[in-house]
């Protein structure tokens, strides 16, 4: 079981959700290298390092409700995969990248009908939270 101070340190925030997000959305906020394998390395030993927190704080936010954009997301992405399946009925993962980037750039252009389709199965998908939800408390 994790100690208080644990706790604690995980529950404290150093900048708000909005901060982040003016941050990340900013223009200084771009990334136009890819990272060396040294750089690669380093981030992967810290994700071992961290790895017990990261675990435990999933468990803590699995545990709530979703959000509605996070829902809106899920159910954007089952949309773009219902797309890809009828654009492509054969295995995603075998196609090149630039047949899924061209298959990628037929769905954007279809974009008003993706958002109308998103608009649609939105119910169901947060039906589909609410019986996470129930399952996740039956499990206790």
């Amino acid at each position: 079981m994790a100690s208080i101070n644990t706790i604690m340190f995980l529950n404290e925030k150093w900048f708000s959700d909005e901060e982040f997000d003016e941050f990340f959305n900013s223009e200084k906020f771009c990334i136009i290298e890819t990272a060396s394998a040294q750089t690669r390395m380093k981030l992967a030993r810290s994700a071992r390092r961290t790895a017990k927190r990261r675990a435990f704080l999933r468990k803590l936010r699995q545990r709530k409700r979703k959000q509605r954009p996070a829902l809106q997301k899920r159910a954007y992405s089952e949309v773009k995969t219902a797309f890809r399946k009828k654009l492509y009925k054969g295995n995603w993962k075998k196609l090149s990248y630039s047949s899924r980037a061209r298959i990628d750039a037929m769905i954007q252009k279809r974009k008003p009908a993706l958002n109308r389709m998103v608009k649609r199965i939105m119910p169901s998908v947060v039906r589909g939270e609410n019986l996470r939800l129930q399952a996740l408390s039956k499990k206790k």
